[in-house]
């Protein structure tokens, strides 16, 4: 019996609880680390609440489910953003864990106990972070700078109104810096706030570059003008304003075609629908904002199905030329 008791002593000796499980502050003082321990049935798992709950700190435990643009992802690739360099986490993180509320995190360490329980503790260095940070916020505030600086007397044009587009995404960038910063050093905070200009601020400058901008729409073989008028919505919508004037800068040229096709048993009539739009700016030439919109439509009679085309066509260029303008707005300016 006393020989059975010193093995099993013996034996959970070699597997004794690290402190930090359940007093991490005793390993990471709370005055240089933010820390969490996350536990599961196996280690990745443990890994990933871990890190799950130091996101939570930021208020994000959760991935975000808005990707970043492409503009953006470019702008960081190229070196014009902060892009920080930080720890490479398993796919199992990245796909439930916002990976930018982890700079400056590392898993330190883990343990299993005798019944296969995992412990994770995941430890936020609070120095490295705010100097991580304090980097990232100033380069952007220099980007910003830059693209305002690139865009020269062209102000009021897309270019223009492209390059506010992206300094406001920027400086939402840093609003996000900023309240990281908040959370680990409060302190911090003030000495920072000029580098980070509100992104409402540059939003109200781009929406007043917009308004300033007139488009004209023209379309070709247009019978009741429905399509003119979806198009003049959608620009509306984002913030241009249309006119009639053909003179201006920017003019929205869009061609519709219908083709009729029967079916081999004549009772159903076809009626294929093909649109072609783009934006001519007549400053440089150039095409821009290429839109299509095809399909077919199907009924006893061809003038409904006609009907029925022009209505889906209709439908689409309100519901999707607003994404094709913005997809053209935000491919540009990342340099």
């Amino acid at each position: 019996m006393q020989m059975g008791s010193f093995c099993y002593a013996a034996k959970k000796s070699k597997n004794v609880m690290p402190e930090w499980v359940n007093s991490p502050s005793s390993v990471y003082p709370h005055a240089s680390y933010i820390t969490y321990v996350g536990t599961a049935a196996d280690r990745n798992a443990s890994e990933v609440n871990a890190l799950q709950g130091i996101a939570a700190v930021f208020g994000q435990s959760v991935k975000s489910e808005s990707n970043a643009s492409s503009r953006m992802t470019q702008a960081k690739a190229n070196g014009l953003v902060a892009n920080s360099s930080i720890q490479t986490f398993s796919q199992d993180v990245k796909r439930v864990v916002d990976i930018d509320c982890l700079i400056g995190v590392e898993t330190k360490e883990f343990w299993c106990d005798d019944d296969g329980k995992w412990y994770a503790i995941a430890v936020l260095d609070k120095s490295k972070a705010e100097d991580i940070y304090t980097n990232m916020i100033k380069k952007n505030a220099s980007a910003i700078s830059t693209v305002i600086s690139n865009i020269g007397d062209d102000e009021f044009s897309f270019d223009g109104f492209s390059a506010y587009d992206f300094v406001e995404d920027i400086a939402i960038e840093n609003e996000k810096h900023l309240n990281k910063i908040s959370v680990i050093n409060p302190d911090l905070v003030n000495s920072l706030k000029s580098y980070c200009p509100s992104s409402k601020k540059y939003h109200g400058k781009k929406m007043e570059i917009a308004k300033n901008i007139p488009i004209c729409v023209q379309t070709f073989n247009d019978e009741h003008g429905r399509f003119k008028e979806a198009f003049s919505q959608a620009i509306a919508e984002a913030g241009f304003k249309g006119t009639y004037d053909d003179s201006v800068r920017y003019i929205l040229i869009a061609k519709f075609e219908f083709e009729r096709s029967d079916t081999t048993d004549k009772k159903t009539v076809r009626c294929r629908y093909n649109a072609e739009s783009y934006i001519l700016d007549t400053a440089t030439q150039h095409q821009i904002v290429p839109f299509t919109v095809k399909g077919r439509e199907s009924h006893v009679d061809y003038d409904e199905a006609k009907h029925k085309a022009e209505t889906t066509m209709v439908s689409k260029i309100k519901k999707d030329f607003s994404k094709a303008f913005y997809d053209y707005i935000r491919s540009s300016v990342t340099e």
